[in-house]
This record gives structure tokens, C-alpha cells and sequence, in this order.
């Protein structure tokens, strides 16, 4: 019989972890202004989409097949479910957690929190907590949904409902356009 892995590489997740581990990139903002800063955020939100990816095509497991025949034979399904592995895949590698909290997953709204971010824990112990306090990290979230979820082929609205600055976790709502 043959045996199947349902869950994703744990390989990939260190691999992506590593080539965008949050405290390396947070120090390197030391040298920047506002502007740059903002536009490294987006940047590594870019690439970090890019490369979960590129590296989750390469490394399918059976619960991604099963879903892209059910998408397949449908025409159903798409949205959310194809996004959401590649967001999964971003927030695993990069964040303390071992499941990222999804609150709604219907044909229309994807909606997910993080409740213990390290790139805000990073700036608020490189930079102090009124800088991580400005929320400048939302922009690499904000770029990679917005990234994901066009390279999945749906033009998406999306929000910061919630932050770690006001409620002490980030929660993000996509709606299909």
C-alpha cells in the first residue's frame, strides 16, 4: 500500500525559515528610513510569498493533490483553498507557531490570525515597542496576500482587522472581489 504524507514538508519549512528568518531581516532595517523601511516590508512580503510558492509546487503533499483534483473536477473551491497552503507555508516558516488560526474559509472571505508575531517581537526588542507600535509590519502581510492570492488568480480585498499593537495579535480578512 502505498503511504501518503498529508502534511507539508517540514524541510521547506526550515529552508524558507532560514533564508527569511524575521530577527536578521528586522536588523538590517537599522540603516533606513521610514520610506525604505516601508518598502523592505513590502519586499520581504513579496518575496517571501514568492518563495513558499515556488517551493510548495515543488514539494506537494497529498492533501495539496487531493484538493487540486476536487478543484479540477469541480471548477469549485479555489478560493480560499489555494491561497491558504501558500499562506500557511509563509506563516510556518517564519513564525513561533505550529498552526496558523484560521477564523472563516468560505467561497467569499478567508480570514486567519497570528497571535505571536516575531517580526513585531523583533522590532520591538531592536527598535522598542513605540516603533513596533507603528505597525510598519503590516505592509509585508498586506504584500503577501496581496501576492499569493494574485498569483492564485482572485482579485482580493483585504484588511488588518485586528493588531498587535491594539488587541496583542494580528488578524487579517481577504475578500474575493
Amino acid at each position: 500500500m502505498e503511504r501518503y504524507n498529508f502534511d507539508l514538508d517540514e524541510e521547506m519549512l526550515r529552508d524558507i525559515s532560514k533564508e527569511f528568518d524575521p530577527v536578521i531581516f528586522v536588523k538590517g532595517l537599522r540603516s533606513k528610513d521610514q520610506e525604505d523601511i516601508t518598502s523592505s516590508f513590502r519586499d520581504y512580503g513579496k518575496n517571501l510569498a514568492r518563495k513558499s510558492i515556488e517551493e510548495g509546487e515543488k514539494r506537494v503533499d497529498r492533501t495539496y493533490e487531493i484538493m487540486r483534483e476536487a478543484i479540477e473536477k469541480t471548477g469549485e473551491m479555489g478560493f480560499p483553498f489555494i491561497a491558504q497552503r501558500y499562506i500557511e507555508i509563509s506563516y510556518l516558516s517564519v513564525q513561533p507557531i505550529k498552526r496558523l488560526w484560521v477564523l472563516m474559509n468560505n467561497s467569499n472571505t478567508f480570514a486567519f490570525r497570528i497571535n505571536d508575531c516575531s517580526i513585531y517581537q523583533a522590532i520591538k526588542k531592536e527598535y522598542g515597542e513605540e516603533m513596533a507600535k507603528r505597525m510598519l509590519c503590516k505592509w509585508a502581510c498586506f504584500s503577501l496576500i496581496d501576492n499569493i492570492f494574485s498569483y492564485s488568480g482572485f482579485q482580493t480585498d483585504y484588511s488588518l482587522e485586528m493588531s498587535m499593537e491594539s488587541s496583542g495579535y494580528c488578524q487579517f480578512r481577504v475578500e474575493k472581489r
